[in-house]
């Protein structure tokens, strides 16, 4: 049975076009690694509402579902199949999803910004009475030191005395109404930054893209709501086309262990820190705490980030209380250790469950790489995203310890010193 003898070669000339074209595509990015990252950051600021979109969609998926059972249920089951029925009912399941979006968030701030912005003000009035009280602690604990006492109050009240005419002629009458903040910006503190921002007409302009780019991902995020399905079997299209079946199989379903991990921490995620966040408040507000808003917000956001985010959030709001009581500082201490203790043992294990399925030092080992490549974001999204590769890594290992018929569990692996093969010496 003759062979085509053409195909050998042809597989060879590929295999070394493909050989010789890499390396130049490395050498190429190594040597202009500048020119490359230009265009792939002008590329994702044009993505930008793209990306935002995706995000959006992200988050209401589970909302979407929801609300698209309810409408499946309440139309007549003789209806369901009909097209135009089944148009209607997706319309109205993004609309409203994105409707129930809007007035949570609308909710939210209108509760914590007029809490937050008064915290800020009493702080800042405030001001003079902690310069007060500081200065006498001053003089109290160095009344054994008169030469320190004095050099230390003079500077002291140098400084105080500046920063509180400061604050009497130029901030205190700006704060207070909004009326009057808004002409203070206008007037006072836009003039000063154009120097820096070149021109008042730059931060207009960035809040004009930012006020496009949200009605753009909003529109987006409607349209991959309303073709998910379409693009998930697009996707597992192109993957079947392109890999073999077993390999194939393989993607599809890390893909969707990446989605359950991803999804189900970062919703969990945000309602633990809510949770923890109105905890907080309510506390404050009934022990009389100052600011309870303002170090509600500060300990609920900052709890978003995993294993830092508690002490990132306990310094300023610490400091806060300090200044205004020490004592209420400690009893507040001792309830962010009470209150952590209770979140790590019984309120986030009960939301998110084995989600991430992550080590804790694979949780610290992922912060901080991923936050110190993204900041912010990297310290959110980077447990999540370090857990689908690490279950991807761990599901390949599995399978080749699986093909050669070794021990899958780790406890096998430790303390021992002799040879793995469960096959006979001579066989």
């Amino acid at each position: 049975m003759g062979h085509d003898r053409r195909n050998p070669y042809l597989a060879a000339g590929l295999t070394a076009f493909a050989v010789i074209a890499g390396s130049l595509l490395l050498f190429f990015l190594l040597f202009h690694f500048r020119t490359v990252a230009s265009y792939l950051g002008t590329i994702a600021r044009i993505l930008r509402p793209i990306f935002m979109g995706a995000v959006i969609a992200f988050l209401l998926v589970p909302v979407h579902r929801w609300i698209s059972g309810l409408l499946r249920d309440v139309v007549p089951e003789r209806w369901r199949a009909v097209r135009w029925v089944k148009r209607v009912t997706g319309f109205l399941a993004i609309l409203l999803s994105l409707l129930l979006a809007c007035l949570l968030i609308y909710v939210l701030l209108a509760m914590v910004i007029p809490q937050v912005w008064q915290s800020i003000v009493d702080l800042v009035m405030a001001v003079p009475d902690y310069i007060v009280g500081i200065q006498n602690w001053l003089r109290t604990f160095l009344d054994d030191n008169p030469d320190i006492q004095a050099a230390v109050l003079s500077v002291y009240s140098s400084a105080a005395a500046s920063l509180e005419q400061w604050l009497n002629s130029d901030i205190l009458p700006n704060l207070e109404s909004v009326t009057a903040t808004l002409n203070w910006l206008r007037s006072d503190i836009l003039p000063n930054i154009t120097g820096v921002v070149t021109g008042v007409s730059a931060i207009f302009l960035g809040l004009f893209n930012l006020i496009k780019d949200l009605v753009i991902a909003i529109i987006v995020s409607a349209y991959l709501l309303a073709r998910k399905d379409v693009l998930a079997a697009q996707s597992k299209k192109i993957v079947y086309s392109i890999l073999p079946t077993r390999g194939a199989d393989l993607i599809v379903n890390e893909a969707r262990s990446g989605y359950r991990i991803m999804s189900g921490f970062i919703t969990g995620s945000l309602l633990v820190s809510l949770i923890i966040g109105v905890v907080c408040f309510v506390f404050c507000s009934l022990f009389q705490f100052p600011y309870p808003a303002l170090i509600a917000t500060i300990i609920g956001v900052t709890n978003v980030i995993p294993f830092f985010g508690p002490f990132i959030g306990a310094v300023p709001s610490l400091f806060l209380i300090f200044i205004v009581n020490p004592i209420q500082s400690i009893y507040f201490a001792i309830f962010l250790l009470v209150m952590q203790q209770l979140d790590g043992n019984i309120l986030t294990p009960k939301v998110l469950g084995g989600s991430t399925g992550l080590d804790s030092f694979w949780v610290l080992f992922s912060i901080i790489l991923f936050g110190g490549l993204f900041g912010f974001a990297g310290m959110v999204l980077g447990v999540p995203v370090f857990a689908m590769v690490y279950s991807v890594i761990s599901r390949l290992v599995r399978r080749g310890l699986r093909q050669r018929a070794l021990p899958e569990e780790t406890g096998e692996y430790m303390g021992r010193t002799g040879p793995m093969s469960r096959e006979k010496p001579g066989e």
